[in-house]
């Protein structure tokens, strides 16, 4: 207990500081240090026969992704830029398994998608809290993914230690259930309400409560596919956590499994105008 009071104490705090007072750059650092963990967690769980030479591209190519989202963002570059680093990865991933297979340390087609999965596929759902970021009313719209997370993940946690009896997904998740899977999109549409209120009054934010309740409850269910999808890579695995890396709290994608779903969803949102 002491030790996930610790990195609740620490990290959010820094979160926050990177989210809403530095520039963009540092979020995308953070991003970038998000994704290349990510994609480093999900091939030592998932991978097989993996590599020094995988894991260096795929981390590699985590991180290039987010940089090249800030570049095209900020007018660095043009969006062709874009498919230039999921491009080359999924070249690279098939060549190191034509020229290993047959040897002993071949590497599999299953090691190859899960590559392209954590070194492109989800860089760019990550990606998202970037382009968030960079918007007009941008730090507002950067915290609407985390409190959509957090905010539905204790409502949900309450529901289910009071009324909940029927499993969800025993299988995948046997700690989750029915009555905690209708708490989450309560706990997220007063998570986006509540930082609808913070922005309207500090942050020049104009806010439009009915489309933050739809857009919590929306962004919440994405966000519990997100955990189940994460929790079922590890019951595969036949693993508690991805890493060690928050302590008790797990690796980055036991922390942003919900996130990864969230981000893209609160992305479109914006970009369409609804919030």
């Amino acid at each position: 207990m002491l030790q996930r009071w610790l990195v609740a104490i620490i990290g959010l705090p820094l979160l926050l500081a990177v989210l809403l007072l530095c520039p963009l750059w540092a979020t995308m650092l953070l991003v970038c240090g998000i994704a290349g963990v990510a994609a480093y967690e999900l091939l030592h769980v998932a991978g097989k026969n993996v590599s020094n030479g995988v894991f260096l591209c795929t981390i590699f190519f985590a991180v290039a992704q987010i940089v090249h989202v800030f570049e095209y963002k900020t007018g660095m570059y043009p969006v062709q830029s874009l498919f230039l680093s999921p491009l080359l990865l999924v070249v690279i991933l098939f060549f190191l398994a034509v020229v290993s297979y047959g040897k002993e340390n071949a590497v599999p087609f299953q090691t190859v998608a899960i590559g392209v999965v954590g070194g492109a596929v989800f860089p760019m759902m990550y990606s998202c809290i970037v382009l968030l970021r960079a918007q007009d009313c941008g730090r507002v719209y950067v915290l609407a993914p985390f409190f959509v997370a957090f905010a539905g993940d204790t409502l949900s946690m309450y529901f289910g230690m009071w009324w909940g009896k029927k499993k969800l997904a025993p299988l995948v998740s046997p700690k989750k259930t029915w009555a905690g899977f209708w708490g989450g999109p309560v706990g997220s549409a007063l998570g986006l309400m509540l930082l609808g209120f913070i922005g309207s009054r500090w942050l020049g934010y104009e806010a439009n409560y009915l489309h933050l309740v739809l857009v919590g409850v929306a962004a919440n269910l994405l966000g519990q596919l997100g955990d189940l999808s994460m929790s079922l890579i590890k019951r595969e695995a036949g693993v508690k956590d991805y890493s060690h890396l928050f302590l008790t709290h797990g690796g980055m994608l036991d922390r942003f499994d919900s996130t990864l779903f969230i981000a893209p969803a609160v992305y479109f949102f914006t970009a369409v105008g609804i919030i």
